[in-house]
């Protein structure tokens, strides 16, 4: 009875992940993941890079947002229609990095998308003031 209960959750669950990922696979065939949420990079380009960041495409799923010369990069991720955010900031040879996922990201309108860009703005500048008070507390040590 027990090990039937496992393998009906474990089917349930490949179920489920295979249904997500061919969703993705259908969503990804008609618009690139970068176009998809175009308006969440807008967002973070204009803050972070004063717009002058570029994007490069990492594979169907994934891409960086980045400007050359800069301490800073972000990796964005869709799979099974979530969206993770990941960005690096470096200071003094230390990197620092925060990672968000967005559940739900399958069909955002351009607001829900803009909210997730300044949400990760809002999170990121409080890990960077913390990151700098912290490698500047180790080099006074």
């Amino acid at each position: 009875m027990f090990w039937s209960l496992v393998i009906a959750i474990g089917i349930y669950i490949t179920y489920q992940f295979v249904t997500a990922t061919n969703k993705d696979k259908l969503e990804l065939e008609h618009q690139v993941v970068e176009e998809k949420f175009q308006f969440v990079v807008g967002v973070l380009n204009e803050a972070v890079f004063n717009g002058k960041g570029g994007v490069s495409k990492l594979s169907n799923r994934s891409f960086n947002l980045y400007q050359d010369g800069e301490n800073q990069i972000i990796h964005f991720h869709y799979s099974t229609g979530t969206l993770r955010i990941t960005w690096k900031y470096k200071y003094f040879q230390k990197e620092v990095l925060h990672t968000r996922d967005f559940d739900n990201a399958r069909n955002l309108s351009i607001f829900e998308q803009e909210r997730l860009g300044n949400i990760m703005i809002v999170e990121m500048q409080k890990v960077i003031g913390q990151h700098k008070i912290n490698v500047l507390m180790r080099r006074n040590e």
